[in-house]
């Protein structure tokens, strides 16, 4: 468990707050919604529903993150999140392909949607195209991915956000600067299992000390690549929900926890090893949690 010499930024994106001293603010938790072939929409509405209810039960606050992979449902599902996320709520968009990406932004804009949109992501292959979308239509927030396929450790870490490891211009955070972004989070780029994939968790505090910047990952990822779990079916659910808890305890401030439908295993681990932390730290430290921390909601 950890404190920080270096000041820790807290960020507001429309109420929920990420970042700060361990101890503070409760781990904030993104729900992914993966829309395949014929999106269930009702199913998501439910989930949706669902994610919040647990939020307010144990006090972590609750992104969606919405996966888009295709332009052929792209409208339909920004349509649902316009219609279905409460209104000055904020959400997360997860697109990998850079042309869908800058058709999105758009979409966004036209929709007045951007205030309220976390941007998942920018990393070393931002294109200039992308980087003139965002400049034009700029999201509330962004997710920054310190990616570096030469170096997985933290130092390499490090160097993609300071520098950009000679795989960009310029480092991530002077891009994000240059595009007016300023509301950033830094997410540890959880890698396969083999290839140094317990640096995600590692570089937390590591990034924490030296940007105060609000720092998390998606070490969901790590467990969905251990094929060998495939073999401990009934627990492999548990493992990958349970994974997160190397988040807080690294002093990270959000995870990315993978599929939604994992919200009534993930909601109420979290909220255990957010209350374990803050005893300790309050304790130790002084820091004293937020009122809707889950120490003060289930205390």
């Amino acid at each position: 468990m950890f404190s920080f010499t270096k000041e820790q930024k807290i960020i507001d994106i429309s109420g929920i707050r990420l970042g700060g001293q361990p101890g503070v603010n409760p781990t904030v938790l993104f729900g992914g919604f993966f829309f395949k072939e014929n999106p269930d929409f009702n199913n998501a509405k439910k989930q949706l529903e669902e994610m919040y209810k647990l939020s307010k039960k144990t006090g972590n606050s609750a992104i969606p993150d919405f996966f888009i992979k295709k332009d052929e449902f792209m409208v339909e599902i920004i349509d649902f999140i316009a219609e279905n996320v409460p209104k000055n709520y904020p959400f997360s968009i997860d697109i990998i392909d850079p042309k869908l990406k800058i058709e999105i932004l758009k979409i966004l804009n036209d929709k007045k949607l951007l205030a309220r949109t976390i941007y998942n992501s920018i990393h070393v292959g931002i294109t200039d195209e992308e980087q003139e979308s965002l400049e034009k239509y700029t999201p509330e927030a962004v997710i920054l991915v310190a990616f570096n396929p030469k170096d997985q450790s933290p130092d390499g870490k490090i160097e993609v956000l300071e520098n950009g490891a000679n795989l960009t211009s310029k480092g991530l955070l002077e891009i994000a600067k240059d595009i007016g972004i300023k509301k950033i989070l830094v997410d540890t780029a959880a890698m396969a299992p083999g290839d140094n994939s317990g640096a995600a968790i590692a570089s937390i505090p590591v990034i924490k000390e030296e940007y105060g910047l609000p720092t998390g990952c998606a070490i969901h990822n790590v467990v969905e690549k251990s094929k060998w779990l495939h073999e401990f079916e009934i627990a492999r659910k548990s493992v990958d929900a349970s994974s997160n808890v190397n988040i807080p305890l690294f002093g990270g401030d959000f995870a990315i926890f993978g599929p939604v439908e994992n919200i009534n295993l993930v909601f109420p681990i979290i909220a255990w090893q957010d209350i374990l932390i803050s005893e300790y730290t309050e304790n130790y430290f002084g820091i004293e949690p937020a009122d809707f921390h889950p120490r003060r909601k289930l205390f």
